[in-house]
């Protein structure tokens, strides 16, 4: 070999080592691996190396992809996908596309990662790359677990570590581990979930992969959030956020921040959780990527509004809405701005006249995004269902024909959808209602499956969806479509349109419904959200008044019914007695099995309280510690000394269904009186807690009364 070939040689695999090291720091820091690539992507192109341009670029395009910088992402990945298409370098294609597939998935446009994951799955089979078979595999179950179609996703992600056996690839392996144990996470079979993530993090810690650490530490801490142990979430999380900052990935960590505001808000602990709810604020201001925005405003206004917060839970609410729009015109912005990228690609995969036409699609419907955001704005300005539908019937036909407007909401008293707004031909029809086992219904299908349903020939595509037509209301209307209205992660009803021609609506009449949907379903959420509002204060001073441990009423709500039982007694000239009820030796108690089995005892003694009691009349209150106290209207003292004794003998037989060697037992002062101007309430009170100290210093497990 000449000296110059040795020299070339030299620099080709000087080169190389740039890019394998590039993509070995790719998973732990992703400054330091695109240091590399750019260095082998300026080598390249003066040696000229254009192969290795190619995978430099690559390189590139993933870095920016990992750091949520989709606009530079799609910029590399589509010039490496350019050069290795001209050339025919066909692995390097394939991971192009697959890269592109990724940023998309990561911009939720689902169907353009589709494209371009299967385009590189058929060249992957035919070629035998069978690590990046796995990969697109992987890919593919993770658009499907997104989609929350779990059964669907875990084939996907088995091929994929059938696949990643096969080649014994061990990162795939670990890969697939931690997307079974999310998909088994979400259907709940936690322990199958967390033998999957530990073997993940097994791999993960042994070499050293600290991206897979972190999402592995992020599912862990979402396993034991499920299993109510904070303490173990908070633990995995934070080892997640130690990963996820040393590897620089930022949506990572925005969503380990998200779960660990919710184990600490679940723990009690409000001021940590409002601390990591504020730094995953900040961190997706950082990221700048609007498609995290109305999850965390979203996360916010639900936190405020469990904390009685309501100003500031209604301020996120409307920040939220508002991100949502945001969002909506950004995907719709981006897809258009991709056509061109589109159609290039679309030369090498020969599929120019569909890109031709979803290009004239994307362009009409962006023209109509101006009415769109129009009706959305007037639905969601006001929180009165029946001006909502009036906007939506009155504007939707300026997108397309809708001979008929209707609307259903789930309603869990019939386990139905019931309709009370649907219109036909600008005439509003009576109220009704679906079973969610009518299997005739193209509303409970899309209701039951979460799929927006497109239907041009009603008398044709029937037996896609349903097992027959039911009889119709009204015309025959051969074109319709369905759309779940989805809010805050929940299917809360359904929403069609329909038109009496056939072929009516295109695939750009179906992504303008889906839009119109989400807009929808904000507003109903909204909406309902008021009127509950108005339930919410009221429960809220119910709760005020109910004791937190044991849920019966607490000393604040006695000493209304106190006064009221009292006047009510005067006004009567009807006796009243009163019980003070402690719980013996309670202290020894919580000190030998601690206070969460004390806990236990108060709620077993304020349930049996509250079931002994003689009718409804008859009050019972914690009055504080494990202290209880009765009100027994029209009720004498020999009548109230007879039921205090029956109390007593109900606690001692607690015992028969404990273990514990200290008994349970209690200590009641009885008083009674004919209540009048002359006597006083304190003093009736001071009595009875007399009695009560007397019965604690004669032995215990006693009642002591006396008459006032």
């Amino acid at each position: 070999m000449s000296e110059q070939k040795i020299i070339e040689q030299s620099k080709l695999e000087y080169v190389e080592s740039l890019i394998s090291k590039a993509s070995d720091a790719e998973q732990r820091n992703t400054e330091e691996a695109l240091t590399l690539a750019n260095e082998a992507l300026e080598l390249s192109k003066k040696y000229g190396f254009i192969k290795l341009e190619a995978r430099s670029l690559l390189r590139i395009g993933r870095c920016h992809w990992i750091n949520s910088n989709f606009n530079e992402a799609i910029d590399f990945l589509g010039q490496a996908l350019d050069i290795s298409d001209k050339i025919q370098e066909i692995h390097t294609k394939v991971e192009a596309l697959i890269g592109l597939g990724n940023v998309y998935i990561t911009m939720e446009l689902l169907d353009q990662a589709m494209t371009h994951y299967h385009n590189a799955l058929n060249m992957a089979m035919d070629h035998g790359y069978g690590e990046l078979e796995s990969k697109i595999l992987n890919n593919i179950g993770t658009m499907h677990e997104d989609l929350k179609n779990y059964p669907v996703a875990l084939d996907y992600y088995q091929k994929c570590l059938e696949k990643s056996i096969e080649i014994d690839d061990q990162y795939a392996i670990a890969i697939a581990n931690v997307n079974m144990g999310n998909v088994h996470l979400s259907l709940d079979k936690l322990e199958e979930a967390r033998e999957y993530i530990l073997k993940a993090i097994s791999y993960g810690i042994e070499n050293r992969k600290i991206l897979l650490l972190a999402h592995s530490y992020h599912s862990m801490g979402r396993i034991y959030q499920k299993h109510q142990d904070y303490k173990q979430s908070i633990k995995y999380l934070m080892l997640g956020v130690d990963e996820a900052t040393d590897c620089k990935d930022l949506v990572i960590l925005f969503r380990i921040y998200i779960e660990l505001a919710l184990s600490y808000d679940y723990n009690n602990d409000y001021h940590n959780a409002l601390e990591y709810y504020l730094k995953a604020l900040d961190l997706s201001n950082q990221i700048g990527m609007d498609e995290l925005m109305p999850r965390i405003y979203e996360q916010l206004a639900v936190f405020y509004e469990r904390h009685d917060k309501h100003e500031l839970s209604f301020q996120y609410y409307r920040d939220f809405h508002q991100a949502s729009k945001i969002v909506e015109e950004n995907r719709r912005k981006e897809r258009i701005n991709s056509i061109d990228f589109q159609s290039k690609l679309s030369e090498s995969l020969e599929e120019t006249k569909i890109y031709r036409q979803l290009s004239n699609e994307l362009r009409k419907s962006y023209q109509q995004m101006h009415v769109l955001s129009n009706i959305g704005q007037a639905m969601t300005s006001t929180h009165v269902l029946s001006d909502i539908f009036e906007q939506l019937y009155e504007n939707v036909n300026l997108l397309m024909t809708a001979e008929s407007v209707g609307v259903g909401l789930f309603d869990e008293s019939i386990n139905g959808l019931r309709f009370d707004l649907f219109i036909e031909k600008g005439k509003m029809l009576d109220s009704f209602t679906l079973s969610l086992d009518n299997t005739k219904s193209y509303h409970v299908w899309s209701y039951l499956n979460n799929q927006t349903i497109k239907i041009n020939d009603i008398e044709k595509e029937y037996k896609k969806y349903i097992k027959g037509l039911a009889n119709t209301r009204g015309d025959l209307m051969y074109s319709a479509m369905y759309a779940p209205l989805m809010c805050e992660g929940e299917v809360i009803g359904v929403f069609s349109i329909q038109a009496k021609q056939k072929n009516t609506y295109t695939d750009s009449h179906k992504d303008l419904l889906q839009t119109l949907a989400s807009y929808l379903a904000i507003a109903i959420k909204n909406a309902i959200k008021s009127k509950e509002l108005a339930k919410l204060n009221e429960k809220l001073k119910g709760l005020s008044e109910q004791d937190g441990l044991t849920t019966i009423p607490n000393r604040r709500l006695f000493d209304m019914m106190y006064d009221r039982l009292w006047n009510e007694a005067i006004d009567n000239k009807e006796s009243l007695s009163i019980l003070m009820i402690d719980v013996d030796n309670f202290k020894d108690f919580n000190d030998n099995y601690g206070h969460l089995t004390g806990d236990e005892v108060i709620k077993k003694v304020a349930a049996l309280l509250s079931q002994e009691r003689r009718d409804h009349y008859d009050f019972v209150a914690r009055y504080g510690g494990d202290e209880f106290v009765m009100l027994l209207p029209n009720c004498s003292l020999e009548e109230a000394d007879q039921f205090a004794n029956q109390v007593r003998e109900a606690v001692i037989r607690l015992n028969d269904d404990l273990s514990n060697k200290i008994r349970i037992a209690v200590s009641i002062g009885v008083s009674a009186t004919k209540p009048s101007a002359q006597k006083t309430k304190d003093r009736f009170l001071s009595i009875a807690d007399t009695q009560l100290y007397i019965s604690k210093a004669n032995g215990k497990n006693r009642v002591t009364s006396l008459d006032y």
